[in-house]
């Protein structure tokens, strides 16, 4: 892996906190990214991997600590040394530059595939309805779905749904890509086909965070694997280092029990 440069930065997080009532699910985490870069987070459930994004994504508010996007601090604007909270206009600016998947792929019931992969064109970015139809021809052949833009979310698999999910997330055009766990509501054989669509993106350059428990595509994908665990991140690195020769024993023990024949 090329050695990682500060100038080519998407993503900082610095000293991020967040704590829900007296429960602290992040103590203080430090996190960077750069563009075209693949960062997976690894870790037990309750580490705070799926907090992150959320902070990232702004769909939580941090308790401590900044985030950056793009060299833009997200959630507050700062001036004067002190910091504003932004307008909810700024802030949904600030989201649409971030696309997320979830585990449930949170797709429209009552829109076909064709049509929730358009409706974020239309109604945020204000794309002609031609054009947006356009793009969303386009996303569908590159998830490997073109003959199912009239099927309805019930008609579709999980896996279909999920790669429509990800079509309609990259319809939006945005600088970096957000993956919570996206194969964990899925059965195993329908598994292959999302990663397959993950994988074609990490070789297009495409920014992406993703949470996941598949190790084989963290191994082959990653540039950059981040171990939490307990609300902190206890160990980074190359997955060669993190994965395969990993330096702390929490890292080893969790390992042990995800790689374990």
């Amino acid at each position: 892996m090329a050695e990682r440069s500060e100038s080519e930065v998407i993503v900082k997080a610095r000293n991020v906190h967040k704590s829900f009532g007296d429960l602290e699910v992040l103590k203080g985490v430090d996190l960077t990214v750069h563009h075209g870069e693949v960062v997976v987070l690894l870790g037990p459930s309750g580490s705070g991997k799926t907090t992150l994004l959320r902070l990232i994504n702004q769909m939580e508010t941090l308790t401590g600590g900044r985030i950056w996007v793009d060299d833009e601090l997200i959630g507050y604007e700062e001036r004067g040394g002190r910091l504003y909270v932004r307008t909810d206009k700024d802030i949904a600016r600030q989201r649409s530059y971030v696309g997320m998947v979830f585990q449930r792929f949170n797709l429209f019931p009552h829109k076909t595939a064709l049509e929730n992969i358009t409706e974020g064109q239309l109604v945020v970015t204000k794309k002609s309805k031609a054009d947006a139809i356009f793009r969303a021809r386009d996303l569908l052949q590159q998830v490997g779905l073109s003959e199912k833009e009239s099927a309805y979310p019930a008609q579709l698999s999980g896996g279909q749904q999920q790669r429509v999910a990800i079509a309609r997330a990259l319809a939006m055009d945005p600088d970096l890509m957000l993956f919570d766990e996206p194969t964990s509501a899925l059965d195993p054989e329908l598994v292959g086909e999302v990663l397959t669509v993950m994988k074609t993106l990490a070789s297009e350059g495409v920014t992406m965070i993703v949470v996941t428990h598949e190790m084989s595509f963290a191994r082959e994908v990653a540039d950059w694997v981040v171990f939490m665990d307990g609300g902190v991140i206890v160990e980074e690195g190359p997955p060669a280092e993190v994965i395969d020769n990993p330096k702390e024993e929490r890292t080893r023990t969790f390992l042990r029990r995800v790689l374990k024949p």
